[in-house]
């Protein structure tokens, strides 16, 4: 049986392409996207091509309209996040972050050789705790 392929939508982000590509995948609907290798290779084309274009088989449109138009859910729960979440060793609250550490732990020594080689130390990275104001790691 041959069955044509048609333009479900058309994006001018590929982002939103993708991840509309991927839903549609995910409720097991076979497609792809067209122009985006060349969208990628220079954006200024965007508007000439009409965008970056997912293409479907004519007898999913109506199922793919209709997944499309019900709204997406999220994957996490709050219980998925809670159990995931880092907690401060501390006070253990989950107020934290990964990142430059606020505290500098070095020597007169590191600081300088690091003036005579004339090269600038590497900050550290470690969890910061925004109740308690310490960093872990």
């Amino acid at each position: 049986m041959e069955d044509k392929i048609v333009t479900l939508e058309a994006f001018y982000d590929p982002m939103l392409a993708e991840i509309i590509r991927a839903r549609l995948e995910a409720n097991g609907i076979p497609c792809f996207i067209a122009d985006n290798n060349i969208i990628g290779a220079n954006p200024l084309y965007n508007q000439a091509m009409g965008g970056i274009k997912i293409k479907v088989f004519e007898h999913d449109l109506e199922k793919c309209r209709e997944i499309l138009s019900q709204p997406e859910e999220l994957a996490l729960t709050d219980e998925k996040l809670d159990q995931s979440a880092t907690t401060c060793p501390y006070c253990n609250s989950t107020n934290v972050r990964y990142g430059a550490a606020t505290h500098i732990k070095t020597n007169w020594f590191h600081l300088v050789i690091s003036f005579l080689l004339a090269t600038y130390p590497l900050p550290r990275k470690a969890w910061h705790c925004f109740n308690c104001g310490k960093d872990f790691e």
